[in-house]
């Protein structure tokens, strides 16, 4: 019988198949293995793919660990219960405790967050990048230097408005209620060039039409010296008597019984975080590092979201279609965001019943003619991640009086949008809530129930527990590469970084920061 250690090469980075074995019969595995790199990357999402191709590019010898697995193309599954278990941080079930359940998704795997996002691609509003620079001084999205960043990641993962004739009857009602409103509308900026409107972004692309970062970042790091380890995790880091952080030990583990096969200590001048804004600070507090600040771990935004279904006369299909493929600007607030949302029908009644909608026979039959659009808002509140048992986080979040005014506002914009499409009635996502035949019902129930334990809330945007700044007493990274102000030798290089919420879908921003920092360390 053999193991295996998945080390992804350079053999065929164009190709189908990313993947390399080096093949160990069992009785004779090494128990211990020393690699010398100039970098290594905890993590393989769209800032550990980016830093990777950028660092390797450079002439610098690279290599990753990823706790999750490696997905070839058209090795997806269909199916919500396959993703939760295969794709998600703790199958799904991660929840943050406070004044309201939320679900906090987050991606696992080689890809992170790209595997199960929707391919939404847009760039950090201005505004929010003017407050970073001012207050926080990120020169690197600086107004002279933000368009050539953002666009060279746009270019790489192919950046384009969603096609019509993909974006599904979902996108077009919608369409027509933002028009009837007068709102500031388009089809949405996605990064999916191969797109076949299936509607299952969530459970991993299974076309390989979405330009994921292990489809894109990772085939560029791999045409020069770097190694990827899949079902590999960061144990912890290593230091020398001065305080420098040296590399990682890591354990590869058997990807079914997640027994340790092989443990890695991993040398390295340069080791870079990019586990993402829940587990990077998770790694950080068990070992007591890169803290001076007491910052690591606090500062958890999320963009809070819900939704608002609606029945139409005519078949809406929802799940035809590109997942999200039409958004809108609220009218009042630039921190609210409206987007359009379609899913197969497993996913969506799941998270229905999850909701509290009652999933009778009913619904079942009109199922069909159901359409969706949801919010997300830009949120002032704030959270805490820390570590907690059986390697889960535990994480808080309180949802302030301010950001429950956006969501309500957002509703009632989306309720109205609806009715204005030609929908018949409406239901807004919150307790007791139904599907209400005038406007004013529907908002009443809305006015009734707004407080955090009325909304339907979900998120899955964790950004902001190492936040990156001139200010060593409120940051816990240099502004100028992310380099950790209490260790030389680690650096940060994903969503935990960013100062304040974002107020858009971050892949992009996480992507196009890492690419600018990585150019810097790479110069150290």
């Amino acid at each position: 019988m053999s193991e295996t250690i998945l080390d992804y090469s350079a053999e065929d980075h164009l190709g189908q198949k990313l993947q390399t074995y080096e093949t160990f019969e069992a009785q004779n595995a090494p128990e211990k293995i020393t690699h010398r790199v100039d970098v290594a990357i905890v993590g393989a999402g769209p800032g550990g793919l980016v830093s990777a191709a950028t660092l390797a590019a450079a002439g610098l010898s690279v290599l990753i660990v990823e706790d999750g697995r490696f997905w070839p193309r058209h090795s997806f599954k269909r199916k919500q219960s396959w993703a939760a278990k295969h794709l998600m941080q703790e199958q799904a079930t991660r929840v943050m405790q406070g004044n309201a359940f939320i679900p906090l998704a987050s991606g696992r795997g080689v890809g992170g967050g790209t595997l199960v996002n929707s391919a939404i691609c847009f760039r950090a509003p201005d505004a929010v990048l003017e407050e970073w620079v001012e207050q926080w001084g990120l020169a690197h999205f600086g107004s002279e230097r933000r368009d050539r960043i953002f666009s060279e990641v746009e270019e790489v993962i192919g950046v384009a408005p969603t096609p019509a004739a993909l974006a599904g009857e979902n996108a077009r009602v919608a369409q027509r209620g933002f028009s009837q409103l007068g709102l500031d509308h388009a089809y949405m900026p996605r990064n999916a060039p191969g797109c076949v409107g299936c509607g299952t972004c969530q459970t991993g692309c299974p076309t390989g039409g979405k330009a994921t970062a292990d489809i894109t970042w990772l085939p560029r790091a791999l045409r020069y010296n770097t190694r990827l380890f899949a079902d590999t995790r960061c144990e912890r880091l290593t230091l020398n008597a001065q305080g420098r952080v040296t590399g990682l030990v890591a354990h590869t583990r058997h990807p079914q019984t997640r027994q340790v096969r092989v443990q890695h200590t991993i040398e390295a001048s340069r080791t870079l975080l990019a586990a993402g804004a829940v587990n990077t600070p998770i790694l950080l507090l068990n070992q007591g590092l890169a803290n001076s600040s007491g910052q690591v771990g606090l500062n958890l935004h999320v963009h809070p979201t819900v939704a608002v279904l609606a029945k139409f006369d005519h078949p809406i299909r929802l799940w035809a279609g590109a997942t999200q493929g039409y958004y809108a600007h609220h009218p009042d607030d630039p921190e609210i965001l409206l987007e359009t949302f379609s899913a197969s029908p497993d996913v969506f009644l799941s998270q229905a019943a999850r909701a509290g909608v009652d999933v009778s026979a009913e619904f079942l039959r009109e199922f069909r003619n159901i359409a969706a659009c949801g919010l997300l808002i830009r949120d002032s509140s704030s959270g805490q991640v820390s570590p907690g048992k059986d390697q889960r986080a535990n994480v808080r979040y309180v949802l302030g009086r301010d950001d429950q005014k956006k969501l309500t506002a957002g509703l009632h914009t989306l309720v109205e949008m609806f009715f204005e499409a030609g929908s018949r009635r409406v239901m807004p996502m919150v307790r007791k809530s139904r599907f209400f035949e005038s406007v004013n019902a529907a908002n009443d129930h809305v006015r009734i129930h707004h407080t955090p334990g009325d909304l339907s809330l979900y998120a899955s945007h964790p950004m902001g527990t190492c936040r990156i700044g001139a200010d060593p007493k409120l940051c816990v990274a240099r502004q100028e590469d992310g380099r950790t102000y209490d260790h030389e030798g680690l650096y940060i290089v994903d969503s935990s970084l960013f100062p304040s919420a974002l107020g858009a879908n971050p892949q992009v921003t996480i992507m196009a920061q890492a690419l600018a920092l990585s150019r810097v360390i790479a110069e150290a």
